[in-house]
């Protein structure tokens, strides 16, 4: 796998808030993305062995240390920011109609609702909630960044997505004193790819693992079967709510030197509870959507990096 450090990067200086930007693919997912894919990183290097450290952080903290994984995308830039001006790559007329939407929903009182594939839900918290949130969120994405990692979806290509948080996210960065280095920073479908991928028996199997989801039965139910087939020794659930994760307390009494990894599904609200969950001391990953994929694995194909190029054994 080649190294290009910056070398036709499709975003616009503004855009670029860490100093490389590099061709970006995941062992076992070549096909997922086409050459001109890149990500954001801290230094130049080769994204094949930037993900095998990632797993071999994972697996060694299994069941031994505090290590939480929170990522971060479109929807949490825009609880953590708010909206911001359209993408300076769109045709101009597509920005003047975007950012007059934009200006003219600012006036109004909104809650914010996050929502994405299908029934799949995130979080769901009134205007003042969110202003709260807000104020919250830079001191705790702070304290994960110091004691784990934060996978930020900083790869693009050249349809814009989500660039347009960029510039308003380096300078949040910035403001809550979260510095990104090559041990607190990882791409965003690194945890997809991790738990889907070719790899995911290094985490999985033989593991006692901890479920935080608002799951309620029969999903519930699917989710603990496809962790078993897995390789899982045990599944141990502890439920929060579907969508205030931000507000929801866990107990976790009676789980430490029981579990050696947990998976957490907390939707916009994740930071809230990744944290509570240090006197654990094991491996705390966000993984999202891939409990869509638990529960239904024909949902692989409605995210990249869900499921790899060739069948896992």
């Amino acid at each position: 796998m080649s190294i290009r450090d910056g070398i036709g990067c499709s975003l616009p200086e503004e855009y670029r808030i860490l100093p490389h930007c590099i061709e970006f693919r995941i062992p076992g997912f070549e096909k997922q993305y086409s050459p001109g894919v890149e990500t954001l990183a801290t230094r130049n290097r080769r994204t094949d062995e930037w993900f095998d450290w990632l797993v071999t952080e994972l697996r060694s903290a299994r069941g031994r240390r505090y290590l939480p994984v929170c990522r971060m995308s479109d929807g949490e830039f825009l609880f953590a920011l708010g909206e911001q001006k359209a993408d300076m790559r769109l045709p101009m007329t597509q920005q003047v109609r975007i950012n007059l939407a934009l200006r003219i929903r600012s006036l109004t009182a909104r809650p914010f609702n996050a929502g994405a594939v299908d029934h799949y839900h995130s979080g769901s918290y009134t205007r003042e909630e969110w202003r709260d949130g807000q104020r919250r969120y830079g001191a705790m994405i702070r304290a994960i960044s110091e004691k784990g990692i934060l996978a930020l979806h900083l790869s693009h290509g050249a349809v814009p997505f989500h660039e347009h948080f960029f510039p308003a996210l380096g300078a949040w960065l910035g403001q809550h004193r979260i510095h990104l280095t090559d041990r607190n920073y990882v791409p965003f479908y690194f945890v997809y790819a991790c738990l889907t991928g070719p790899r995911r028996k290094e985490l999985l199997s033989g593991s006692r693992i901890l479920v935080i989801n608002g799951y309620g039965e029969p999903k519930r139910q699917r989710v603990t079967d496809s962790l078993m087939r897995e390789g899982a020794q045990s599944v141990v659930w502890r439920t929060i709510s579907s969508d205030r994760s931000l507000y929801d307390s866990v107990d976790t009494s009676g789980l430490k030197g029981q579990v050696d990894i947990a998976l957490v599904g907390a939707g916009i609200g994740k930071p809230n509870i990744l944290l509570q969950l240090e006197p654990l001391g094991i491996p705390c990953i966000d993984a999202g959507f891939v409990f869509e994929v638990w529960a239904d694995p024909s949902n692989a194909t409605k995210r990249a990096f869900c499921q790899p190029d060739a069948p896992c054994p």
